[in-house]
């Protein structure tokens, strides 16, 4: 029987450590205080076995509510009467701390708009490389964040997302673009860095060969060139998000949500047939050009990815990043993720 009791005393003691723990983590500010309650009661029960079994003669005697408590109940009682003390006083605090974490979340936002504003090169000048990643809460390996910088500087990311028009013609290697940068970057080059090979570009004319335009949202796939070699990159993903007219330039499609969705069953599609596609990088859809409406476009990517993810709890796809080329890109993409609820940064 002691044998049973010490086992019993030792695992409550374990659970009431790792509920601190837990209880601790950023994601359960607002209820941190409350959950010590059930972490002490673990702790009082484990170590009144524990009394029990080592002095099985010890005595603690009192009274609460009215009711006379001996031995190892005793020793249980007067904790959960401190405990619920304890509990009276939590509620203020754990709304307290609940505001200020919001609080830090707004002046984080708010420092980075006020960056972007006093930088008048912020939209021409691309950031150092970092990466931000957000966990869903429902499923805790699945992640969205941002990668900063330009794409040339990502690497080990299974899947580029191309952003591209509806006839899919690649932009000139010597354009500031997504499509220009994916292109040379899987082109074959000589010695001197020329393009004798231009991979990327042929392969989509192939694929176009008996079609002048395709479908908003329609994704192709080719293969990345020697970007496979050069940033570890599996697959890319071409996605038509913006269209344009004669003498008016290109603009977004409509749904944007829909090119998100493309890509990412289309990635379902690839994982199905045997590939191992695991993270995805997408540009900001339909935001070149000179628009600039990214807060947007970043609430609505980031809406689409965690609805595809919650919808297809199957997707071999775990990871999914925006880029995030210039200060603006990131007070959106930051923006878009802390308010979705769905989230919470790792």
């Amino acid at each position: 029987m002691h044998l049973v009791l010490l086992v019993g005393a030792v695992l409550l003691l374990i659970s009431g450590i790792f509920l601190q723990m837990w209880s601790v983590r950023p994601a359960r500010i607002g209820a941190q205080y409350a959950l010590q309650l059930p972490a002490v009661l673990l702790y009082a029960l484990g170590a009144a076995m524990l009394l029990f079994v080592s002095f099985p003669d010890s005595v603690s005697e009192g009274r609460a509510v009215g009711f006379t408590l001996g031995g190892a109940a005793g020793f249980v009682g007067f904790f959960m009467i401190c405990a619920f003390a304890w509990l009276s006083k939590t509620r203020n605090l754990d709304m307290l701390e609940k505001k200020m974490g919001e609080l830090e979340k707004e002046n984080r936002s708010l420092s980075r708009k006020v960056s972007t504003r006093n930088d008048q090169t912020t939209h021409e000048t691309p950031l150092r490389h970092e990466r931000v990643l957000y966990q869903l809460n429902e499923m805790k390996r699945r992640g969205i964040g941002f990668i900063t910088g330009d794409l040339i500087s990502v690497t080990g990311v299974d899947v580029w997302v191309n952003s591209e028009n509806t006839r899919m013609e690649m932009s000139r290697v010597t354009e500031p673009t997504i499509s220009a940068t994916v292109r040379f970057l899987g082109a074959q080059k000589d010695q001197y860095g020329e393009v004798v090979a231009d991979v990327i570009a042929d392969q989509l004319a192939s694929l176009m060969a008996d079609k002048a335009r395709v479908a908003a949202g329609q994704v192709l796939v080719t293969t990345p060139g020697s970007i496979a070699d050069s940033h570890d990159v599996k697959r890319l993903l071409h996605v038509a998000a913006v269209e344009g007219e004669p003498g008016q330039g290109y603009r977004p499609v409509q749904s944007i949500e829909n090119c998100v969705r493309s890509v990412l069953s289309e990635i379902d599609r690839l994982n199905h047939n045997g590939e191992k596609l695991r993270s995805v990088v997408f540009p900001l859809l339909g935001t070149g050009g000179g628009n600039s409406d990214f807060p947007y476009t970043a609430q609505v990517m980031v809406t689409a990815c965690v609805d595809y993810l919650l919808n297809h709890r199957g997707s071999e796809l775990h990871t999914i990043y925006l880029l995030a080329h210039t200060g603006a890109h990131v007070v959106a993409c930051e923006e878009a993720l802390e308010a979705d609820s769905r989230l919470a940064r790792r």
